[in-house]
């Protein structure tokens, strides 16, 4: 046999066989120096050294030695329960120990060439042991049992399986509370994957105990059970947490008890398997932060021994178990997957690159339809270039042949610039393209690393609804659907408390006693169905029982005794407004406090959570004497998101495409007013109107025109989110405003689009900003041209725009005349100086570039301002119109208000008090 290449993750060579070595010499003297009458537990810690080697000897690959260890582990066993006797014992397991402590030496003493045994009957000495000990079939090995004892008494100053003792285990003051201090010396890879696989299987032996305890008869959870314990007891045993141990072996025994038809799978034998479990994830939350193990396993201990005799469980406190991968379903073959532990901080950074590149793209694509316009350019001033040399055909000069050549040279060398951006535009097109599909492909991919199954969160409260249903007399089942339905690691993890909140609801609140569901007509068990689906990019949560229901009329009366409502609010409460009341401070319908229900914590908390933190929404459907359905629906990630873009008040603001309903065209002949409030109507319901604009206090009046409004539901109510334009639907790239900017109100969070930052509104927070504010006070308008705040002159070539141009300015309180093209606006200028002029570009007889450059020319117009609006936005355009010295750039169609907003900071009026 030769030594297997050692590999990251497996305990060391030279410390395997040194320890082994050790242990396997310290067994020979031990076993040799024991009295004949020997008591079973100094047996009992001789077979689990053994068990310890053999279990250390089969992780680093040293098979055959290991199975030998287990078979003399399996001896010591028999004659530590009496089946043996010590002398007997000492007789068969002369030759195994011999042959063991050969092997052993071969492999601390190494050639060049490797260590190996060679030489050594280590199977036969093993099959031949085996078949030897009492009860052994014929032909076969008996099944191997686990040793009786976990307690190790190593000589002074060994280490036991790779961990020291340094602190004691002896009582404490009140009982028999342990103080282990564990301090690994196995390397601290092999150390996290025991932590991760021991927690996985104790999360799974909890969901088959809660299975098994409904079907007692299936035989393959028990096999299951008795695997995953025997796993935690030898893997604890690997790392030295011998306390840990200790209680495994214990419930191993039971479950073999179980498996071997000696007990019953009651509700006393499930319950002290489940409080062992409790203390085995306590052991190994203390563990893993290095903690001193302060468990105290007794009263576990005597409920294995003696479940019938041990106290009913109360309700499980929550737990806060790590997520873990959902185990194979018994009878599945297992697949294969190749997978790498990645740290959460590093998949966070990667995302946060990608949306740097996915901007980056959006940049690149900018640049390149800027590149595409200037090509265009080039061919136009050809063109301009050839219609505009002079020829005798028009009667003109005809250029000198220096001159002519000089021009033709010209044109040649325009078209060959042409000609080489026009291509360059081509590929660049063509790698932006390509960049698109890579980037979009790659976002997919992380944000698939971050998927994990919703079903760690959802399997566990198997256990919270089986034993508070005990703990209040009730009896309840929890059934599971869509536990493979994938989410954001992080909205995982964050949805663990609230659904815990609304289980522990539904058993409490919602669930009648065995003997009221009987006098209703109803099964004597009740059930509740967690369920999760996916509906396009969301996740769909419910939490459905089949209890008493709530009654709108009671919870009405509830508030009002609470303090939450008045009597009058009371009357004019719909019911779904009532059903809402449970989700407030405070608010609670138990008569008494206990330490499950009754202090109005709990449901506020789940609507904090879900609507506030994970941006998401909450619904009740709740019927007396028929049951309540808690429905949440959640966005897939936080991270990437996509978004209806609103222009309001001159500002781009992102409304997340889950909060919009749809959207419509309101006339401002339609608001209506119910009291001080805006209203619209909608598929004849009258709809509160929330103005964005005055909410968010962005500067800017009214507009005259037509609203587009953005319909959202909110706690089951339609509200109306009113925006001067909308843009687009654009998928973004969250970023967080930091710190300096975390409590601005009514924003989730910020993106690039283009080169401007643009808000991501919370919807929530707007609507409830908007109800919390007092209605606007709506003034009449006012022409205040007797005191003008200065005089601006409009030039376009529409009689519509410069109409409405000129109202939206006079409105505002400027003075406004109008010209239609530049060369009249020149002349006008010429007569009289004006505080503003406001043109557009494309114009007859003058365009907007060679006005400006004209009025710069004249000392008037050196510093008056002047705005340029126009459709043509080009980044060439843009650049022609600063060139010619324009004071601002405004592209259409455009937000009139931007214009406005243009001409108040030109002249300074933007911070004016109203």
């Amino acid at each position: 046999m030769s030594a297997p290449a050692v590999s990251n993750g497996v305990v060391a060579w030279s410390r395997y066989v040194e320890r082994a070595a050790r242990d396997v010499a310290h067994l020979d003297a031990s076993l040799r120096d024991l009295p004949d009458d020997a008591g079973a537990e100094d047996l009992a810690d001789l077979a689990f050294l053994a068990f310890q080697t053999g279990l250390a000897s089969l992780l680093v690959g040293a098979e055959e030695v290991g199975r030998l260890s287990l078979a003399i582990e399996h001896a010591l066993d028999r004659a530590a329960s009496g089946e043996l006797d010590l002398p007997r014992a000492r007789d068969l397991l002369g030759p195994p120990r011999e042959v063991l402590s050969r092997a052993l030496h071969q492999l601390q003493n190494a050639d060049r060439s490797g260590a190996r045994v060679e030489g050594l009957p280590l199977t036969e000495t093993t099959s031949a042991l085996l078949a030897a000990l009492p009860g052994a079939p014929a032909g076969a090995p008996p099944p191997r049992r686990p040793p009786s004892r976990t307690s190790v008494l190593p000589p002074p100053g060994a280490s036991v399986s790779g961990a020291s003792l340094s602190g004691t285990a002896g009582a404490q003051a009140g009982g028999g509370a342990e103080r282990f201090v564990w301090s690994p010396s196995v390397d601290d890879d092999m150390v996290e994957l025991f932590f991760d696989e021991a927690a996985e299987r104790i999360e799974g032996i909890s969901d088959k105990l809660i299975q098994l305890e409904r079907t007692p008869e299936d035989a393959e959870v028990l096999r299951d059970l008795f695997r995953d314990m025997h796993t935690v007891k030898g893997s604890s045993a690997m790392v030295g947490l011998a306390p840990m141990n200790r209680l495994a072996h214990a419930a191993e025994d039971l479950v073999g008890q179980l498996r071997d038809g000696d007990k019953a799978a009651d509700a006393p034998v499930t319950n002290a398997l489940l409080g062992a479990l409790d203390g085995l994830r306590t052991m190994l939350e203390q563990a893993r932060s290095r903690h001193p193990l302060t468990v105290d396993p007794t009263p576990m201990l005597r409920a294995l021994k003696d479940p019938a005799s041990a106290p009913v469980r109360g309700a499980a406190p929550a737990q806060t178990a790590a997520l873990v991968p959902s185990p194979a379903t018994p009878g599945e073959p297992a697949v294969a997957r190749q997978t790498i532990r990645v740290d959460f901080d590093k998949l966070d950074r990667l995302l946060n690159l990608v949306g740097e590149l996915v901007l980056g793209r959006d940049g690149l694509r900018g640049a390149g339809t800027a590149l595409s316009s200037v090509t265009g350019e080039l061919s136009s001033d050809r063109g301009i270039l050839r219609r505009t040399a002079p020829s005798k055909r028009h009667g003109a000069r005809a250029p000198e042949g220096a001159e002519r050549a000089a021009l033709s040279a010209f044109r040649e060398e325009i078209h060959r610039i042409e000609r080489v951006l026009g291509s360059i535009a081509g590929d660049l097109d063509a790698s932006t393209s390509n960049i698109d599909s890579i980037s979009s492909e790659l976002r997919d991919q992380v944000m698939r690393l971050r998927m994990i199954p919703v079903g760690g969160i959802l399997r566990k409260h198997q256990r919270t609804v089986r034993d508070l249903g005990q703990s209040l007399g009730k009896r309840v089942r929890l059934v599971l659907h869509g536990e493979d339905t994938e989410l954001d690691k992080l909205l995982v993890e964050a949805l663990d408390e609230p659904v815990m909140h609304l289980v522990r609801n539904a058993v409490d609140h919602g669930m009648e006693t065995p003997a009221e569901r009987a006098a209703a007509g109803k099964p004597a068990e009740g059930t509740i169905v967690l369920s999760a689906s996916h509906r396009g990019n969301q996740v769909m949560l419910r939490i459905r029982d089949d209890g008493r229901g709530m009654s709108p009329a009671r919870l009405r009366q509830k508030g009002i005794e609470k303090g939450l409502i008045t009597e009058a609010e009371a009357e004019s409460m719909d019911d779904r407004a009532a059903m809402e009341l449970v989700f407030r401070a405070g608010f609670s319908t138990a008569a008494t406090v206990s330490d499950v229900s009754g202090r109005g914590v709990g449901l506020d908390v789940v609507r904090q959570t879900i609507v506030a933190r994970l941006k998401g929404t909450i619904d009740i459907d709740s019927e007396v004497g028929r049951g309540t359905t808690f429905s949440l629906r959640l966005p897939l990630t936080l991270a990437i998101i996509q978004v209806l873009l609103a222009r309001v008040c001159g500002e781009i603001l992102a409304i997340p495409l889950d909060n919009v309903d749809r959207t419509i065209v309101v006339s401002p002949a339609d608001i209506g007013l119910i009291g001080d409030r805006e209203v619209i109507v909608v598929d004849g319901k009258n709809v509160p109107l929330v103005r964005l604009g005055a909410v968010l206090e962005l500067p800017g009046p009214e507009s005259d025109e037509d609203l587009h409004v953005v319909l959202t539901e909110q706690g089951g109510e339609l509200y109306g989110l009113s925006c001067d334009h909308l843009v687009e639907k654009k998928e973004i790239v969250i970023k967080s405003l930091g710190d300096l900017l975390a409590a601005v109100p009514c924003a989730a969070g910020a993106t690039l689009i283009g080169d401007r930052c643009a808000l991501i509104l919370d919807v929530p927070a707007v609507v409830l900003r908007a109800l919390r504010r007092p209605p606007p006070v709506r003034l009449e308008k006012r022409h205040v041209a007797d005191r003008s705040r200065g005089s601006v002159l409009v030039v376009d070539d529409s009689d519509t725009v410069r109409e409405t141009l000129k109202r939206l300015i006079a409105d505002a309180g400027y003075e406004v005349t109008t010209a239609e093209d530049g060369r009249a606006a020149l002349e006008l200028c010429k007569v009289r100086i004006f505080d503003l002029v406001s043109t557009d570009v494309m114009m007859p007889h003058m365009d907007g570039y060679e006005l400006t450059r004209s009025l710069r020319t004249m000392p008037e117009y050196k510093d008056v301002p002047i705005v340029m609006v126009t459709s043509r936005g080009e980044r060439i355009d843009r650049v022609r119109g600063f060139d010619a010295g324009v004071d601002d750039y405004i592209t259409k169609p455009h937000d009139r208000q931007l214009l406005l907003r243009s001409i108040q900071k030109l002249l300074g009026h933007d911070r004016e008090e109203p």
